[in-house]
């Protein structure tokens, strides 16, 4: 009940932001790359404080910590930026730059201060289409007696605004967060989307489909500008307005490059992001699930930009994940299985998780989360964030706003607010109120500033780039205020004066601005492209004000360059598709760009990289229509701290000749109460066909199979070895004999939970034995399982030479193979919690040979493994499948991942307790609520309330004695990558980041591309994990031609993002080849792949 509790509290609460006492901070302000400017020398001094007096507190409004906004513009055309904040219930403010980073308080006479008692975001854009910027406001109104409108600002050309929101039909009365003017019908005007947000209601919860009833107050909105007034097109255009759509975070962007904006939006809470995709036709289509994984789960701010210089936008979502051991272990987190189960299943929402996701558009096909693996993942509670390229060295850094006082989701004060009679009086009086506010514990977060790098990497530059201090920063945005060149940064505090931060980077680096200057309607080219190519290099810019947390940024393009003193060219894509291109252009200078006369029309297609024609789905599927369906079992229920599943890794799928004709049928095996399935090849495709023997054992999970003439009767037998391990008697391997499938007797195994079957004629005695790979006992993970050789003597099999292979570790996946070139066939094992394992033939007799050819610490979660010349050198190197980087497992040759395992609190029952390494200490990976579930007498009394046990190490939440006594397993590396061949000794050298975003779980050689070479095609992703660690659903697949060319599948014409795949075959039929792609819970996939050129 305790996550049931936590979801309805969470669902009472948000974010809050309170002021507390300045932390001077530790950094060295000589070696800063931002200087902050104090309020003496810039003359800001606008306050967004809160007045205390009125009786109201998150309590009662729950996004009243959110803050307010900041826009950034040159209101009067004098070439300087203006600064325009928000402030929630005091007057706005208007500051003029007047240059030397001075600024001038022009509010009361521009007459921006505001009327609305709630204001929100704040942004700027040419809405009348005069050449000057005006300024729209957003408020709440109609809560907590709230009053106003939304108010528009219309610029008078001298310094003075009038209020005219009534006017251009955008006085709305909603409880508005931000906006976003873009021209998204490409008429050449600017139209709006308002971002509203709801507040927790009967009507904001229940089912998913809320969102397709519309609410006045809460839903989002889009207005079509018609000759100046704006017309409410919402419902027409496909956009969701329902009580459930707590909008906090808007990013336009062109994310498929088709010439038409796209709008992401964040959601709070249980609602999921959404994702119009502009049809070209004044609608929009919401494509959320299609293009992502999973999402944030209490999305906040967002920002777009491309980090990987592919020319597509990608974007990441801030969320409240904290960094520090501390803070994350006394703060609710994700839900349990079981709930986010309900959720997506029941409810109809999307996968959400609770942290900062950073998603990487793959081609406008799909997006790959990568915020773990990039470093980005945990900024603790943040609102705004802003991609810019710094320090100008031409890759794009991320600055990050917090705020967080005081905590809402702390656990004490949940449980607190969980007790009955005080909920009642919350609820009844405001009595309580204060003593409520109490609870929740204050903390103090720095804003963050990471640099980006190659390789999709960012480091954590918030020690040395800025000042670390207390103030609780909302709304933020960018801007060259001094004209160096250099980005600074404006954010809107908390009960605390704005921060100016202003960049030091000065002559240190090049740059290149461009403004825009397009004329019509849409005088700052809103929404158009400016692309950048220095030495085969891209950097690519979408034009667009809104940015971060309801803010807006300078209209301009800015782009980094080093030590690069002229650029190649410079191409401009105007909103109408027509282009320019500037050539040879020096650096350390501000273009002012306006379309040429004689532009053409650009083709978006030149955009989008050619796609090699590898992989053709098949439209019959060749008549194989197996869909592979996991049983109810979840691992966790019944070991509740395993870091993973096991009784999810099938099917089992095998390729071979089951009817003696000549042909390859195809073996699917079924999930434990589920039946397998055998297809029969026939002259056009496949036929399914039923065998009793096959029926009859669906009680059997099936692992693994091989199919081979175990019995020399020249007819194929069928080898299966079980896996799942909920039931110790299922796990027992069966051969099934002939064209009749009879079943026939094998040897004891006992209860071992099995992964992978191979055929292996070891003793060269003419038939074909096999090797049994196991994963783990039954019902215990963490104990050592034995793998099992057996000896074919005539279709009679016995376990040979138990003792080498008894203990090997958890196997997941083995290679038959001679990779010591002695004419005999040896054996490779790869597994979780150990190393690739050496086994040498030695006339008969396997020897572990691992220490003399692959020396030193290597203990992985090892996937998968295949046999691939990959250097081309000549001899045989081995791709090796592991977790991947992508997660919150953590590990090092210096600091590896540790498993304990043993009976801690003699109850006849082992357990085990995963730590990994921060700071220099180790902590579990689990928080007290888990620990306790298991451990109640051991931790209870030691621990009665969160903040006691936040932030203990693993050694002083457990009696080292106890951890001593236990055994240990580590992992030292998590990468996939490969085993180089070095003249007999292997060694590892792991693949670049994109292919460590999800584990690697299959390999298969082919020659793909019909080059007449042989390539590996890979495969992966995995969803059996607690919502802890989301989920690895971001690999798409990917094609290995050698050590340095690597595609991924967008590249290729395939797609496996989001599908946990188990296998991956060859097909022959009728002179073509096909790729079967076997995918855990989902339909089997076929590919056609192209034939040899030659």
């Amino acid at each position: 009940m305790r996550h049931l509790n936590y979801f309805l509290s969470m669902n009472n609460f948000i974010k809050i932001a309170l002021a507390s006492l300045f932390i001077a901070g530790c950094s060295n302000p000589e070696n800063q790359l931002f200087d902050k400017l104090s309020p003496d020398e810039s003359k800001v001094t606008f306050e967004n404080q809160l007045d205390e007096s009125k009786n109201i507190s998150i309590l009662d409004y729950l996004y009243y910590y959110n803050g307010g906004g900041v826009a950034l513009g040159d209101i009067n055309n004098d070439g300087l930026v203006d600064i325009y904040f928000t402030s929630n219930q005091g007057k706005n403010k208007l500051y003029l730059n007047k240059g030397a980073n001075q600024f001038e308080d022009i509010s009361k006479k521009a007459a921006v201060e505001g009327e609305s008692d709630w204001n929100t975001g704040s942004i700027m854009a040419d809405v009348n289409g005069d050449g000057y910027l005006d300024i729209y406001v957003c408020a709440v109104v109609g809560i907590h007696g709230f009053e106003g409108h939304n108010e528009l600002y219309i610029n008078n050309k001298d310094n003075t605004f009038t209020e005219s929101a009534a006017e251009y039909g955008l006085d709305l009365d909603n409880y508005s967060t931000s906006a976003a003017f873009l021209d998204y019908d490409n008429d050449g005007d600017l139209d709006m989307y308002l971002l509203n947000h709801a507040v927790h209601s009967e009507a904001s919860y229940g089912k998913a489909d809320i969102r397709n009833k519309r609410s006045y107050e809460t839903g989002d909105k889009l207005f079509r500008n018609d000759n100046g007034h704006f017309v409410d097109v919402s419902e027409k255009a496909g956009i969701f307005g329902g009580a459930n759509g707590y909008g906090l975070g808007i990013a336009v962007s062109d994310f498929n490059l088709d010439g038409y904006p796209d709008i992401y939006i964040c959601n709070d809470f249980h609602e999921d992001d959404y994702y119009y995709l502009n049809n070209g036709d004044g609608t929009f289509t919401e494509s959320m699930r299609n293009y992502f994984g999973h999402t944030s789960r209490f999305s906040m701010g967002v920002d777009v930009a491309d980090i990987n210089h592919d020319g597509f936008p990608d974007l990441m979502t801030l969320d409240m994940l904290p960094e520090d051991e501390k803070t994350l272990k006394s703060s609710a987190g994700d839900d349990n299985p079981q709930m986010l189960k309900y959720r997506t299943e029941k409810l109809g929402y999307h996968y959400q998780y609770t942290r900062n996701m950073l998603q990487i558009n793959q081609g406008g096909k799909h997006f790959t989360e990568m915020a773990l693996l990039s470093g980005v993942a945990a900024t603790d509670w943040s609102w705004s964030t802003l991609f810019a390229d710094y320090d100008q060295d031409g890759e794009q850094d991320i600055f990050v706003c917090n705020g967080i006082p005081k905590r809402p989701n702390d656990l004490d004060y949940i449980k607190y607010y969980s007790n009955s009679s005080i909920k009642t009086k919350l609820n009844s009086t405001k009595l309580l109120d204060k003593q409520a506010l109490k609870k929740m514990p204050s903390a103090n977060v720095s804003n963050y500033v990471f640099q980006g790098s190659k390789d999709l990497q960012f480091k954590n530059r918030s020690k040395d780039w800025i000042e670390n201090d207390s103030i609780i920063s909302n709304g933020g945005a960018y801007a060259d205020l001094d004209n160096d060149g250099d980005l600074d940064i404006v954010t809107n505090n908390l009960n605390s004066v704005a921060s100016i931060y202003i960049n030091k980077t000065n002559a240190k680096a090049n740059y290149l601005k461009v403004k825009l200057r397009f004329g019509a309607k849409n005088t700052f080219g809103i929404g158009a492209k400016v692309i950048s190519y220095v030495k085969g290099q891209k950097q690519f810019k979408d034009i667009q004000t809104t940015r971060g947390f309801q803010s807006s940024s300078e209209p301009i393009a800015h782009f980094g360059y080093g030590k690069i003193a002229q650029v190649d060219s410079v191409q401009i894509i105007w909103p109408d598709k027509t282009y320019q291109t500037l050539k040879k252009v020096k650096t350390n200078q501000t273009l002012t760009v306006r379309p040429n006369n004689n532009r053409k029309i650009f083709n978006y297609a030149n955009l989008h990289p050619s796609v090699l024609p590898i992989f053709k789905k098949s439209a019959t599927n060749l008549g194989i229509d197996f869909i592979h369906q996991e049983n109810d079992f979840v691992d966790f229920t019944a070991q509740k701290l395993i870091p993973y599943q096991r009784s999810d890794r099938g099917p089992a799928t095998v390729i071979g000749d089951l009817n003696n004709d000549g042909k390859s049928d195809i073996f699917f095996g079924g999930a434990q109460g589920k039946q397998a399935a055998i297809y029969l090849q026939n002259g056009n495709g496949f036929t399914k066909k039923s065998f009793a023997s096959i029926i009859s054992d669906s009680i059997y999970e099936d692992a693994s199979a091989v199919i081979a003439d175990f019995n020399s009767d020249r007819q194929n037998d069928l080898f299966v070895v079980s896996g799942s391990g909920q039931y110790a008697a299922n796990l027992i391997p069966r051969l099934y004999q002939g064209m009749a499938l009879t079943k026939s007797n094998l040897p004891e195994t006992k209860g071992m939970n099995a992964s992978v079957i191979k055929t292996i004629d070891y003793d060269k005695d003419g038939d074909l034995d096999v090797f049994i790979g196991n994963n783990s006992k039954s019902n215990s993970f963490g104990r050592m399982p034995d793998c099992y050789l057996m000896n074919n003597n005539k279709g009679v099999f016995t376990i040979v030479q138990a003792a080498t292979f008894s203990s090997i570790g958890m196997v997941t996946d083995a290679v038959v193979t001679d990779f010591n070139k002695d004419g005999t066939l040896d054996l490779i094992v790869v597994g979780e919690w150990m190393k690739p394992t050496f086994f040498a033939n030695n006339k008969g007799k396997f020897k572990n040979v691992t220490e003399s050819l692959s020396p030193g610490n290597n203990n992985g979660l090892w996937q998968s493994i295949a046999p691939f010349d990959i250097d081309q050198d000549g001899d045989q190197d081995y791709v090796v499948g592991n977790w991947g980087m992508n997660s919150k497992f953590k590990s090092s040759k210096e600091f590896p991942m540790k498993m304990y395992y043993d009976d801690f609190d003699t109850n006849g029952t082992f357990e085990t307790i995963v730590a990994i390494e921060k700071n220099g200490n180790y902590y579990p990976t689990l928080g007290l609520d888990e620990l306790v579930e298991e451990f109640s007498g051991m931790l209870k009394k030691k621990f009665n309330n969160y903040k006691s046990f936040a932030g203990k190490k693993v050694d002083e939440i457990f009696d080292p004695a106890l951890l001593e006594k236990a055994a240990l397993f580590e992992v030292h590396n998590l990468k996939s990558g490969y085993l180089r061949n070095d003249k007999g000794k292997f060694t590892f050298v792991p693949f670049s980041n994109k292919m460590q975003v999800s584990p690697i779980t299959s390999f298969v050689q082919s020659d793909f591309d019909g080059d007449g070479k042989t390539e590996v095609f890979a495969a992966g992703n995995y969803f059996g994990v607690t919502p802890y660690h989301s989920r690895f659903d971001g690999f798409s697949g990917a094609l290995i031609k050698n050590d340095k060319t690597i595609y991924l599948g967008n590249q290729m014409g395939i797609d496996l993002s989001q599908k946990a795949v188990r296998h991956l075959d060859i097909i022959l039929l009728n002179g073509k080849k096909y790729l079967l792609v076997t995918i855990n819970n989902k339909k089997a996939e076929v590919y056609e792949l192209p034939m040899n050129k030659n």
